[in-house]
């Protein structure tokens, strides 16, 4: 300091200012060492996003692991020349120059190229991985994998309903293993669907959960906004409450999320029955620098029924937005907004007795062609889901997760019932009863939920934690207007079936606004409004890096505001994990647990019944696989749910007289056994029963015993063909009853698709027969529906 000026040397003897000075210094230094950044792909040989790739610099020795979308990304390098390198088994090594400037955000693409050793291998990182890879952030709410999980569940990604070209949400969901009778239902004034999962149904089971929040049931969705579909079997009440889920399980659609590259695609799909359907999904980073992520999904559905009167048509979009704020704290934001109209017709049983010669819908001969209905009995419905997180990193060990969920429908419904009555004449068929109802509904769901999530170790043992707090309400207000026989009130007696198309067969709308229009005053006016306060914790526990172990409870307050009533519950679930071959084979054995909140009832003489809450448990076990590097993912196992303080329905009435069992075992199967080719199946053999009451013997309605589904597939790798592709599968099940009482059958059916594309990176064409053999069948749930006949489908779908 002896050549500093006098000034300068004192002020430097003062320690404030000494440090002062030194930051002046250090921040000169750093501003004039200007950064950028890189933004990259990884595309594999078979032009799918190359997701879990490790790419390096090899001159900083920096590296970055490439997420979902194939997208990886460095910040803040200094600004010259690089060198990227990837190194994948089954690749061709790869380095790629990159220059960086100063400011700004260097963007590239690396696309993997075939080696050799792949014709023998099968590519983890490739698009065939989503096919064989269950993984999911949602089931456990903590981040662990299938084989540390004792909970069976299955995840079908995008790409396997966009391969089978699924145009609607039942589409995609019969490519799940283990659903049966996935079909159109009904409630308060919603449509939306309904499927059977070990022995059980409900309305609410389809869709009503998404991204692991709750939002509406019973109404319709669009499977444009799905990134994939998760179905979690057994009861799940102990981290997903009891007023959406059933003792089977559950379906959560996860949405599709922004990301930092700048992608898109439009698809139009036409066909048989008018079918015209278009699409869009598009990308992009809203700023330079990345935080600020967009996506916008739509899709815009017209088509017409196979019979002679009936339709539909939808819109959907789902706008969607990420901000980075910091390393630590992130939000997302989605939206879905739905509007759509649609026949809504149901078939059941009246006062029909069966026969000796009638006793299934076979018996019946439905003519498949008439829909007893007119094109302006529409059911009408508009809904807005919307779902927010901030993702806060609080350490290294702990992270902060608050979710929102909120939902609204706007129903004008227009149900139509064919009830099968007995006809006066043995020797002639069956007579229709005509009921229609017209119902005006409000759904509203709110979900607020705050988590802590922990990955920390107490002395050699690891803890994964999760603590959390949740507060629901479901309220929905609708009020009902009956038409008890419409044949009756326009001057006619019920209709033949299968009399033939005529004038009897259609219904004149005009006609049923008036009869609705003398009506003064509607035929009931329903209320509900449910509150729920939840309190759960659940501890994943590595004794060893074999042994796992997982406890779980749940502490449930719920308020029902209309019936001015309260219930408690407690909601345990434990499972153990051991993995006889470490990341590859796991034996597991599970207990959970299942409720539902009763609310009150009424006898048909009038009397009040305070229902008590039926409660579910289930025991299971069975044996997890995840083989050949990733190419094979199989789960068997055996489940045993019972259900005590059954509540059900003897025609108008509900009675709480009995216990239900729910037992058999499951199977599927992914796999990946060579390049281009995968399979997915499942097999599900159930054997349901009410235990004890006056139903004590007989099986609930809508629950075969047998349920499979194989779906396979190959496309071409390699040669001048490279792109084109064949699928084909289908489902099956077994006969199920049409009511509780066993007396009258629901016909099993076998139903084969086949599907032949060409995919180029930059567009898809898709061709598809469903339903070959043009099989007429049925599903049921309480209410039992015809289901579509041979239908021809095309796409055509560009990337950009």
């Amino acid at each position: 300091m002896f050549f500093m000026k006098p000034r300068l040397k004192n002020l430097l003897t003062k320690p404030i200012y000494t440090a002062l000075f030194f930051c002046f210094i250090i921040t000169n230094i750093y501003a004039q060492q200007k950064n950028g950044n890189i933004l990259g792909t990884v595309i594999t040989s078979d032009d799918k996003s190359g997701e879990s790739v490790t790419v390096l610099i090899s001159q900083l020795k920096k590296s970055d692991i490439t997420d979902e979308n194939g997208v990886f990304r460095f910040k803040n390098i200094p600004e010259g020349n690089y060198d990227l390198q990837v190194n994948v088994k089954g690749y061709e090594p790869i380095t790629k120059n990159v220059t960086v400037s100063a400011d700004q955000t260097t963007e590239v693409s690396i696309q993997l190229n075939s080696s050799l050793r792949e014709l023998q291998e099968v590519v983890v990182v490739s698009g065939a991985k989503k096919f064989a890879e269950k993984k999911s952030e949602y089931v456990a709410r903590l981040p662990i994998s299938n084989l540390e999980n004792p909970q069976v569940y299955t995840v079908v990604p995008k790409e396997l309903f966009q391969e089978q070209i699924a145009v609607d949400f039942r589409s995609a969901l019969t490519t799940a293993p283990g659903l049966s009778n996935v079909t159109q239902s009904v409630g308060s004034g919603g449509v939306g669907l309904s499927l059977r999962m070990r022995g059980f149904s409900g309305a609410s089971a389809a869709g009503s959960i998404r991204n692991g929040m709750s939002t509406n049931w019973v109404t319709m969705t669009d499977p444009a906004n799905l990134e994939s579909i998760e179905v979690i079997k057994g009861p799940s009440a102990t981290l997903f409450g009891s007023q959406l889920t059933t003792y089977g399980g559950l379906i959560n659609r996860v949405t599709k999320r922004p990301f930092e590259t700048t992608k898109g695609e439009v698809s139009y799909t036409t066909g048989s029955w008018a079918l015209s359907r278009t699409t869009i999904d598009f990308n992009t980073a809203v700023n330079e620098d990345k935080t600020m992520l967009f996506r916008v999904n739509a899709a815009l559905d017209n088509q017409r029924n196979w019979q002679d009167y009936g339709k539909s048509k939808t819109f959907f979009i789902a706008p969607s937005f990420t901000y980075i704020a910091s390393d630590r704290l992130t939000f997302d934001v989605d939206v879905e907004m739905y509007s759509g109209s649609r026949n809504s017709s149901y078939i059941g049983l009246g006062n029909f007795t069966p026969t000796s010669t009638v006793k299934s819908f076979d018996d019946m001969n439905f003519d498949f062609k008439i829909s007893y209905t007119t094109d302006d009995l529409q059911s009408e419905a508009k809904t807005t889901n919307v779902f927010a997180r901030a993702t806060y990193k609080l350490s290294e060990q702990w992270t902060s997760q608050t979710n929102l969920s909120s939902a609204f429908t706007d129903n004008k419904a227009n149900y139509l019932f064919l009830l099968i009555n007995n006809n006066p004449d043995a020797a002639a068929p069956p007579l229709l009863q005509r009921r229609i109802m017209n119902i005006n509904s409000t759904f509203k769901t709110t979900e607020v939920q705050q988590n802590f999530i922990g990955n920390f170790n107490i002395g050699s043992i690891k803890n994964r934690l999760l603590l959390g707090l949740d507060y629901t309400t479901i309220g929905t207000v609708d009020s009902r207007w009956m038409i008890n026989s419409y044949d009756a009130a326009v001057g006619n007696p019920l209709i033949t079936i299968n009399e033939g198309p005529g004038y009897d067969n259609f219904i004149n709308y005009e006609k049923y606004k008036q009869l609705i229009a003398d009506q003064t005053e509607p035929w009931v006016i329903n209320n509900r409004d449910l509150r729920t306060t939840s309190a759960y914790v659940s501890d994943v526990i590595n004794f060893t890096d074999k042994l796992i172990a997982m406890a779980s409870v749940r502490y449930d307050h719920n308020e029902d505001k209309i019936a001015k009533r309260n219930q408690n519950f407690f909601s345990p679930k434990m499972g153990i994990i051991y993995q006889v071959v470490k990341d590859k084979v796991s034996l597991f054995g599970n207990y959970m647990n299942g409720f539902t909140n009763t609310g009150l009832g009424e006898t048909g003489t009038g009397e009040k019944i305070d229902f008590k809450p039926e409660e579910a448990n289930q025991l299971e076990g069975g044996v997890k696989l995840e083989l050949l590097g990733g190419k094979l993912n199989g789960t068997l196992s055996y489940y045993d749910i019972k259900v005590k303080d059954k509540l059900r329905w003897e025609g108008s009435n509900q009675i709480q007289d009995g216990t239900q069992s729910s037992k058999g075992f499951e199977a599927d199967l992914i796999a990946n056994p060579f390049r281009g080719f995968h399979v997915i199946m499942g097999y599900g053999y159930n054997e349901s029963e009410f235990t004890s009451g006056s139903a004590k013997g007989k099986v609930p309605y809508g629950a075969p015993k047998n349920v499979a589904n194989l779906w396979m597939s190959y496309k071409l790798l390699d040669g001048k063909a490279k792109g084109l592709g064949f699928g084909f599968g289908g489902n099956t099940q077994s006969d199920s009853f049409a009511n509780d009482t066993n007396t009258f059958t629901v016909n099993g059916y076998t139903v084969m698709d086949a599907t032949v594309f060409y995919e180029k990176p930059k567009f898809r064409i898709g061709l598809k027969i469903n339903n070959i053999a043009n099989k007429e069948y049925w599903t049921n749930d309480y209410w039992s529906t015809m289901m579509p006949t041979r239908q021809l489908v095309a796409n055509f779908t560009f990337k950009f």
